[in-house]
């Protein structure tokens, strides 16, 4: 086909397969109008994909395509240009040093954040001809390779009407997980507007990040749900103008190279007044549940109720993710649960007093250092340490007075000694 196509004078675009459409067959049944022309009972053999249904233009005068197809398998990839690798930006060479300075002790400086845009300006979609497209697609494949993502069990539904685009149903099941999406794109406003809602259910997030090429910053299986807006059209205007609410969680995880129990330990070890002995641990974090809610607005995203389960302590948290240059601003309490829990080093054992307390924590940084870019609040522990002192005060004042003097004057004494 390749062949034929370009010696009829057709050029063809790149592709990255250069065997692409070597391959063709077809076998199908026209049913024409004056006004149209449909490719019925269609059997198609393109490559080593393998297509059935109808296909064709339902209005002539509006250029409207129509194609319902079900396949077995298609490496879209193959028809796409090649994936050229870009020279690193501002950015990432910021990060990268940042992500150096880090280390994986836990007791450096917090990374800073950021100052670089992690988003290009250039133009994404083809808006002057998107705007005169009228379509109706149906398509349903068994496999289906996108950007190296293996989807099964694909479906795509898409409605196209005087620059007005919907789709109605874009799913699929990815990695053992399942995805559903829909969305809409206003192509004749000033400024395109794009709507996006988004479900995920076990999709494994370190999978994810795999395919894309980036580091491993968390693993687990991903729900999630998304209702989303913005407008423009480059990467960068969609993340300025991107508003809405995102609500996730993630089981069975690993924060990869992130030890919270070490950060616990420094804490404890501080006010015990103790040193540390070099860390022997395991440097992963280990949890059974990691959930809360994004509220979107303007590239900005605010999360209230960070929760993180992990065995024996328990982590929740408050900040903000800047999608505009990726980096996170996190207060984060680690909490306790119970007297047994075990830790690694001599210097930081739980005493009854520490169980059900706060220990204070700070993350601050790039998005890609994940909790790496965590550290233990020196200033927060400064009032756990008062708070903790307070107590024992009174109750010493407890033991010395006893019955001795009234109600009224043991609490002044307390609120005191809290102040």
């Amino acid at each position: 086909l390749q062949e034929f196509l370009t010696g009829v004078g057709i050029a063809l675009p790149d592709m990255a397969d250069k065997k692409a459409l070597s391959h063709f067959e077809l076998s199908t049944r026209l049913h024409g109008t004056p006004n149209s022309l449909i490719l019925n009972e269609i059997a198609l053999s393109l490559d080593q994909t393998t297509l059935t249904g109808s296909a064709g233009i339902k209005d002539f005068a509006r250029s409207t395509l129509y194609a319902h197809l079900q396949g077995d398998q298609l490496d879209a990839d193959r028809y796409l240009p090649a994936v050229e690798k870009k020279a690193p930006t501002q950015r990432q060479a910021e990060v990268k040093q940042q992500t150096a300075k880090a280390g994986s002790s836990g007791t450096s400086a917090l990374p800073d954040k950021p100052s670089n845009s992690a988003w290009s300006t250039d133009k994404v979609l083809p808006m002057e001809q998107l705007a005169k497209v009228n379509a109706d697609l149906d398509l349903a494949l068994n496999e289906l390779t996108l950007s190296k993502f293996p989807i099964s069990q694909a479906k795509f539904k898409l409605l196209a009407n005087k620059g007005k685009i919907t789709l109605n149903n874009m799913q699929g099941n990815l990695y053992k997980g399942e995805f559903k999406t829909s969305g809409s794109l206003d192509t004749q406003a000033d400024r395109p507007l794009i709507t996006l809602k988004l479900n995920t259910k076990n999709i494994p997030i370190e999978k994810i990040q795999q395919t894309l090429e980036q580091e491993v910053t968390i693993s687990g299986l991903l729900d999630l749900n998304t209702d989303l807006r913005t407008q423009g059209n480059s990467e960068q205007d969609w993340v300025e103008h991107l508003n809405g609410s995102l609500d996730f969680a993630i089981h069975n995880g690993v924060l990869p190279d992130a030890n919270l129990e070490r950060q616990l330990c420094i804490g404890i070890a501080t006010l015990n007044r103790k040193k540390l002995g070099p860390d022997t641990g395991s440097k992963d974090t280990r949890f059974n549940d990691l959930r809360g809610t994004l509220n979107i607005r303007n590239g900005v995203a605010h999360n209230p109720n960070l929760r993180v389960a992990i065995p024996g302590l328990s982590v929740k948290g408050k900040g903000d993710i800047n999608l505009r240059v990726l980096s996170l601003d996190y207060y984060a309490g680690i909490i306790i649960e119970g007297d047994t829990h075990r830790m690694p080093d001599p210097a930081c054992q739980v005493s009854k007093n520490f169980v059900g307390l706060e220990w204070p924590v700070r993350c601050r940084g790039p998005l890609e250092l994940g909790a790496k870019a965590c550290r233990i609040d020196q200033d927060g522990l400064g009032k756990l340490a008062a708070t903790l002192a307070g107590e024992k005060i009174n109750q010493k004042l407890q033991e010395k007075l006893g019955d001795k003097v009234s109600p009224d004057l043991k609490n002044a004494l307390k609120g005191l000694f809290k102040r």
